[in-house]
């Protein structure tokens, strides 16, 4: 049985008995009710006459908190210690959130009480859940830009886009609007003209004040390859990538729409930046162990096993594997920064930030890697654009195996 109050910002949550999936299902409605008119809230937990809880509820927990692991400022839970590995799991997934346990109600809502009005949001950088990205919506306060796509089919990302996406989202498509035309020797996914790029930028109503917001099917395979163009490319800080993307956004029952946008034209200036390396670069710093190539590629690709995408296998003399499907979860989400940062660390065995270079088949989840460091709090690495695809395509610069 559970029991809900409201209080403003502040929801409470009184646990009796089993705590039974009907339970946790009003439990989600009354968050995403509250999150919905309110923005980021404060959870107080009373599991003191809670006397068990499923599996099932176990993992709709990690589920829904996963979907909204940004959207709690503060959460109290009052517990007995048979509980104590729920409530680590609770504080572990709230990655945003400031979560502490009491023995006491009094104690816990005395520390809820001075949590104080939180300055004024600057924009998202990085990630932002499903819920912060309705709210922005909703006030009209975001562009958003469906970046569906498939190495293998590059027709379904506009099918998809064309059935169904995002209120408000504009298309854009990996290879055409992301990517620039192909000679042979520069790669799968060149980048575009810069300016080509920052024309369409504007024409899709981006201005620099914009906060820009990219979603793909579900792990940021694409959306992070925008989210690089933009924020390191151009300079652009107010970009970010929806946790989850659209498999989140549907699955949490939120709307979807046909509608094609006509945006209203904007102005975008772009500022100078030191985001990339090319072949040259990597050629010159080759065997001199002051750069760190991290490739993107499953493992089997890395070590020249089952090449599918390119002429030949193998990879960059030197390069360390990490595969981009390594920062996700099993559900899809990013992993929380200390996740990452654990992860990442048998590839980069302690190089500095500014010496790490991300490449992969053709740049797109090299962006990825790139994306994930700087949620983990790692940033200053670079990428190289072409990638294996560009490297590959001139015999004579080295392969290992």
């Amino acid at each position: 049985m559970i029991t809900i109050q409201h209080e403003d910002r502040q929801i409470t949550a009184g646990i009796y008995g089993e705590f039974t999936l009907t339970d946790y299902r009003t439990f989600e409605s009354e968050v995403l009710d509250t999150l919905r008119l309110k923005g980021r809230v404060d959870l107080l937990m009373d599991l003191r006459d809670m006397l068990s809880y499923t599996l099932v509820v176990a993992w709709e927990d990690i589920r829904f908190v996963r979907a909204h692991a940004h959207d709690f400022r503060r959460v109290a839970v009052i517990a007995r210690d048979q509980f104590t590995v729920w409530v680590g799991w609770l504080t572990r997934l709230m990655s945003d959130a400031d979560v502490r346990v009491f023995d006491d109600e009094a104690s816990a809502r005395e520390w809820l009480a001075e949590v104080t009005e939180p300055a004024a949001e600057d924009g998202f950088g990085t990630l932002i859940s499903v819920a912060a990205l309705e709210k922005a919506i909703e006030a009209g306060t975001v562009v958003v830009f469906d970046c569906r796509h498939d190495l293998m089919n590059k027709t379904i990302g506009g099918e998809s886009y064309a059935r169904f996406h995002l209120p408000g989202a504009r298309f854009a498509h990996v290879d055409r609007d992301l990517a620039g035309p192909l000679t042979g020797k520069n790669g799968r996914h060149p980048l575009p003209d810069r300016d080509t790029f920052v024309a369409w930028l504007g024409r899709m109503g981006v201005s620099n004040g914009t906060q820009v917001v990219a979603y793909d099917s579900g792990g940021g395979m694409y959306a992070a390859r925008m989210w690089w163009m933009l924020k390191h490319w151009l300079g652009h800080a107010k970009v970010a990538v929806l946790d989850g993307g659209w498999d989140a956004w549907v699955k949490t029952g939120h709307p979807v729409t046909a509608d094609v946008p006509k945006p209203v034209p904007a102005t975008f200036v772009p500022k100078s930046t030191n985001a990339t390396v090319d072949t040259a670069t990597i050629l010159a710093h080759l065997g001199k162990g002051d750069m760190r190539i991290v490739d993107a590629r499953a493992a089997d690709r890395f070590r020249g096993e089952n090449e599918t995408m390119d002429p030949v296998g193998g990879h960059i003399p030197g390069a360390v594997n990490h595969f981009f499907r390594a920062n996700l979860d099993a559900m899809g989400f990013f992993k929380t920064p200390a996740e990452l940062r654990a992860g990442f660390a048998p590839a980069l065995a302690g190089t500095k930030p500014e010496q790490i270079v991300h490449q992969c088949g053709s740049g797109i989840t090299a962006a990825h890697n790139l994306f994930a460091m700087e949620v983990a709090g790692i940033t200053g690495t670079k990428l190289y654009p072409g990638s294996w695809s560009e490297w590959c395509a001139d015999p004579a610069r080295p392969v290992e195996k």
